[in-house]
């Protein structure tokens, strides 16, 4: 099993990224070496937020952890 493979799909997250990046959003599917979040946000230091278009797509390597919220 690999290390991704026992996180929820369809289920609200945040993604911290290595990159010092936040998403917020539903963990829409997996795929190869890529999460796919859908209506995502990225969260912004001093709690601001901001609404991305579309699907957002994070590299697996460059993800930090992830916290199921919903």
């Amino acid at each position: 099993m690999a290390l991704f493979d026992r996180y929820p799909c369809v289920k609200q997250v945040i993604v911290n990224t290595k990159t010092e990046k936040a998403f917020r959003g539903v963990l829409w599917r997996q795929t190869g070496e890529y999460l796919v979040l859908r209506s995502a946000e990225l969260l912004k230091p001093r709690g601001e937020v901001t609404a991305v278009d579309g699907e957002v797509v994070i590299y697996r390597g460059n993800v930090d952890f992830i916290q199921v919220v919903g």
